[in-house]
């Protein structure tokens, strides 16, 4: 195991060299590509591929903390691929789609392992606009993160305190945000390429994540 101030000395290496720089560089645009479908989801055992936690909200206490109904599926994203391929962050598991239970750990997870939208590969997010916490599983409408508007709250409460939220047009993104703006303090807009630009997003547990996923830490 390697000491912390070693572990943020290879992250710094690993922001200057990393390949997934090229898929941050401003103003490049997210090519477009031939959409990839999105897969099923799997509510049942599924976790998130980078911070590991369940995609499906769970039910009761968890880790000493309770959480309202719907909490995680409203965030869930996906990474669907164009065929089979080992997973990044384990060769010996094949994926047809990587699951994450925030937008912050797709984004993140992508950066770190250098994945792109639109190059074999389609990103997927949840539509709060059309979601319903009294059904989440059932109202999980998923839209390419290429072509939706992001939300960002500053006091809002969202999993692994990501604080984003997506939508499939600017027009709901405004008026969720115009119904929050007492609750949520200050706001933001975004578009997908500008997340990839800000790469890594800031989230709980971030630098321990980036280290794991970069193979900077043995324990896993």
């Amino acid at each position: 195991m390697r000491n912390r101030r070693e572990v943020l000395k290879a992250l710094g290496g690993l922001v200057l060299g990393s390949p997934a720089l090229a898929q941050m560089a401003p103003g490049e645009g997210i090519p477009g590509g031939v959409r990839v479908p999105a897969k099923p989801i799997p509510w049942e055992g599924g976790s998130c591929a980078f911070c590991e936690m369940p995609i499906k909200t769970p039910e009761g206490a968890w880790r000493g903390r309770t959480f309202p109904k719907g909490f995680f599926e409203q965030t869930y994203s996906q990474i669907a691929f164009e065929k089979p391929r080992p997973a990044p962050h384990n060769p010996k598991e094949t994926v047809e789609a990587l699951h994450f239970e925030s937008i912050a750990c797709m984004v993140n997870y992508a950066w770190v392992h250098g994945l792109r939208d639109g190059e074999g590969a389609t990103f997927y997010v949840t539509d709060r606009g059309a979601y319903d916490p009294a059904r989440p599983q059932e109202t999980v409408r998923l839209v390419p993160a290429r072509s939706a508007t992001f939300y960002w709250g500053e006091r809002m409460m969202v999993v692994m305190n990501a604080r984003l939220l997506a939508f499939a047009s600017t027009k709901a993104a405004q008026d969720f945000a115009e119904a929050h703006k007492a609750q949520h303090g200050r706001q933001r807009f975004l578009d997908f390429q500008t997340l990839l630009d800000l790469a890594p997003l800031p989230e709980a547990n971030l630098v321990a994540l980036l280290a794991r996923h970069a193979g900077l830490l043995q324990n896993r």
